[in-house]
């Protein structure tokens, strides 16, 4: 990777926020975070990532309500569904949204690897 690719990540815990922001980093991708659904979809608006990272269960909105608004304005990007709550949620219901794929919380690196790998079609 010649320049890092940028992921975002939406969740309402901000110790989830900078857990990811670590473990990206690590992995070596520019980490954007936000527990601002509004703030996100600005950001999407203005910026494409590589792939977006969203909690289910946020006190706001509901995140396949925001993977919605999100492939509105940005049809092609890669969208996980990032939550302890996934259980909650049918796969047909995130496909529906547009989501690409699930990975519960608290997630490992090796995990977090596996899904970048599996969006990015590139070996972590």
């Amino acid at each position: 990777m010649a320049e890092k690719e940028t992921i975002l990540v939406i969740d309402n815990e901000s110790d989830q926020l900078e857990m990811m922001k670590e473990i990206l980093g690590r992995i070596g991708f520019d980490a954007k975070t936000t527990d601002n659904p509004q703030q996100a979809l600005e950001m999407v608006e203005k910026q494409a990532f590589s792939l977006i990272f969203i909690d289910l269960i946020m006190s706001e909105i509901d995140g396949t309500d925001l993977c919605e608004q999100i492939k509105q304005v940005r049809p092609g990007v890669c969208v996980y569904a990032f939550s302890g709550h996934a259980h909650l949620y049918s796969p047909e219901r995130l496909e529906r949204a547009g989501f690409d794929g699930a990975i519960g919380k608290p997630a490992t690196m090796e995990e977090i690897k596996a899904v970048l790998s599996r969006a990015m079609d590139t070996q972590i």
